[in-house]
């Protein structure tokens, strides 16, 4: 109503003392009409009362009357522009809202294969891990177990390389004394030299010192069989020492046939390692992305909410503005009609 009590005051100034025709019974008219905006009717009677001339007064509250008019479409053109604007907002942010409540539960349940995979990877990992040390463990046990087999080859061959050696050089002294003594029986310094010989070669223990050592009579056809023997003997060593080559030659066979296996299936656990390390790095880094990801989904989530409470919150009270202004304004539209009616009825009665 200030644009009213201006209106009002401007025609207070140019008011005149002298009523015309008929303006007492408007006066009476206009305080009848039921209003709350007293001041507009208070100033229209204050005019007409002071002698305004009731034309003037019908132009001016019709040039109000056009101007609240006015003011109220633009007011309504404004308030349908902002309310479908902030329409349009929050369908937007709900829509938002709604992507980001997708997208967080795609992630999440991206996040949740990505663990799996991680778990099953880890695990695959871990039995790779197992299998390189029982690898290891096998090369280092088989090469112990080599190096013993070889260890005990060489002093069984050094022992039979002594016996034969030994062998080697008692048979022809034992065949030169059967051949020296035809007929006749050996000394007993030439027994007790063989015996010591062989029992220095072989030991005192060997069971060809201890026959030799043990036969009573020396003599051609007993030093013959125990010749005999000792051939026998000495055919049975080189039989041995052989059969140990061969088999010390497929020992070491195997052995580097195991480490070739070994070094073919550590190669491939390895290989396999470097994939599934790789696979988990990459997966690890999956994770990482996609956990900042859901953070600021999360973050996004919280804001659109909070700006989608403010924006439905501002609208409520932007339409309830509204409506008060409306409503205020539309009252106020009434009562000038309601004015303007009745001073433009008297004008024309009083032309």
């Amino acid at each position: 109503m200030k644009a009213i009590l201006v209106l009002g005051l401007l025609v207070f100034g140019i008011s005149a003392v002298e009523l015309e025709a008929g303006v007492p019974i408007l006066l009476k008219e206009i305080k009848a009409i039921k209003t709350d905006h007293t001041d507009f009717t208070f100033l229209l009677d204050l005019e007409l009362s002071q002698g305004g001339k009731v034309s003037e007064v019908v132009a001016l509250v019709g040039d109000l009357l056009e101007q609240m008019k006015r003011d109220q479409l633009n007011d309504d053109l404004e308030y349908a522009h902002r309310t479908t604007t902030l329409g349009l907002d929050i369908e937007w942010l709900i829509i938002v809202l709604r992507n980001l409540t997708k997208e967080r539960q795609d992630k999440n349940n991206q996040l949740s294969e990505v663990n799996q995979v991680l778990v099953g990877l880890q695990l695959q990992l871990d039995a790779l891990t197992e299998q390189l040390n029982i690898l290891n463990g096998k090369e280092e046990q088989l090469r112990q177990t080599r190096a013993q087999e070889a260890a005990s080859y060489q002093a069984r061959q050094e022992n039979n390389s002594k016996v034969l050696a030994a062998l080697n050089e008692i048979i022809p002294k034992l065949q030169v004394a059967v051949f020296d003594q035809e007929g006749k029986s050996l000394l007993q310094t030439e027994q007790f030299e063989i015996v010591e010989k062989i029992k220095r070669e072989l030991g005192h223990n060997h069971p060809i010192a201890i026959m030799v050592a043990l036969t009573t009579k020396f003599d051609v056809s007993t030093v013959k069989r125990i010749i005999d023997k000792l051939e026998h003997i000495r055919n049975a060593v080189i039989a041995l020492m052989q059969q140990e080559d061969e088999q010390e030659t497929q020992s070491q066979i195997t052995f580097q046939t195991q480490i070739q296996e070994i070094a073919e299936l550590r190669e491939k656990f390895s290989k396999d390692f470097e994939v599934t390390s790789q696979l988990i790095k990459k997966r690890t880094n999956d994770k990482v992305l996609l956990e900042k990801r859901l953070t600021i989904i999360n973050r996004d989530l919280s804001l659109t909410e909070q700006l989608l409470i403010q924006t439905r919150e501002y609208k409520e009270q932007y339409d309830a503005a509204y409506a008060v202004r409306k409503g205020k304004r539309i009252s106020e539209i009434k009562t000038v009609q309601q004015a303007y009616d009745l001073v433009e009825n008297h004008a024309k009665k009083h032309q």
